[in-house]
């Protein structure tokens, strides 16, 4: 496996590098050269990345809270790097969808990036939020298995399943009504108390 770190820390990259390159066998961890034929770069605090790279798996390291569309996977510091390290060795670091990907499902195409969802019935594009975003790519990733309530709290929101909320069914309800309208398939199916894609 071929990573790149890209950081103005020379220090950090260098310990980063190393680290990496005694925790996985069979890897080469190289530093701020990045030409496009890794297998996973990552960044430390948001650089601009070079257009060769655009395409190539990121990680990206924040010091606070950011909003950020040009990342695989976020890491706040101060992080665990044994468990970081393991996830990379064990491929589950990197989500199943990527940024970049394109969904496409029945009648329609997610484009997670861009948040929009287009209708290839209708030709329209609607916009979604970040959280409608996050809550097609969990079901797209589940399908065609039905995600219950709990299921949804815990792997969309992050909270515990024992908490008492509508959220689940506003957002649900708030994605419908954006998405189905003028449509003649259901975007998201309600099943044995729980939610599955219209796949």
């Amino acid at each position: 496996m071929k990573i790149g770190i890209i950081s103005e820390n020379e220090l950090f990259a260098k310990d980063f590098a190393e680290q990496i390159n005694q925790f996985i066998t069979d890897t080469t961890a190289q530093i701020n050269d990045c030409r496009g034929d890794e297998n996973i770069i990552f960044v430390d605090e948001k650089i601009k990345l070079a257009q060769e790279i655009k395409e190539t798996p990121v990680v990206l390291f924040l010091s606070k809270d950011q909003m950020v569309d040009n990342a695989d996977v976020v890491i706040k510091k101060p992080f665990k790097l044994e468990q970081m390290l393991t996830a990379l060795k064990n491929n589950t670091l990197l989500p199943k969808v990527r940024r970049k990907e394109c969904l496409t499902f029945n009648e329609y195409s997610l484009y997670p990036v861009k948040k929009e969802i287009v209708s290839a019935a209708t030709g329209k594009t609607t916009k979604l939020t970040e959280k409608e975003v996050d809550i097609i790519k969990y079901l797209y990733q589940i399908a065609p298995q039905t995600a219950s309530k709990e299921d949804m709290l815990e792997n969309v929101w992050e909270y515990s399943a024992d908490v008492t909320t509508h959220t689940v069914e506003t957002h649900i309800y708030r994605v419908r009504q954006k998405v189905e309208k003028n449509s003649k398939n259901q975007l998201i199916i309600t099943e044995n108390n729980g939610y599955r894609l219209n796949i």
